[in-house]
């Protein structure tokens, strides 16, 4: 039987809300890792949180661009509207290369060999 993504990073869900909560609560961070963790399939993918855990940073595969959302216990914002230009880039390596791993409060497992 082969893993899902989902099995294979399970650790990632608690993590996730784990920094969340160090922002908001408990509670709203476990609502908001599971929007999160949705909204992290198909054409976006989730590569982390800045700006104290109020912005998600996703890739588009559609356009090849990082889109900022915010989020809450309600959901994460409009995903597929124009991202501001100041943070397209032409793939995800120019992406990580101008990323100071500083700025970020939580990224990506997946990505985070890409920053250090």
């Amino acid at each position: 039987m082969s893993k899902t993504s989902d099995e294979t990073f399970t650790h990632v869900r608690g993590e996730l809300a784990w920094t969340i909560a160090m922002s908001r609560t408990p509670a709203d961070a476990i609502s908001m890792t599971e929007h999160l963790h949705a909204a992290d399939e198909g054409r976006f993918e989730l590569l982390g949180l800045v700006n104290d855990c109020e912005v998600a940073l996703y890739w588009d595969y559609f356009w090849n661009h990082v889109v900022a959302a915010g989020f809450d216990v309600e959901g994460v914002d409009d995903l597929a509207r124009d991202a501001p230009e100041e943070i397209r880039y032409a793939g995800r390596e120019d992406y990580f290369a101008e990323v100071d791993p500083e700025d970020w409060d939580w990224i990506h497992p997946r990505h985070q060999w890409r920053v250090e």
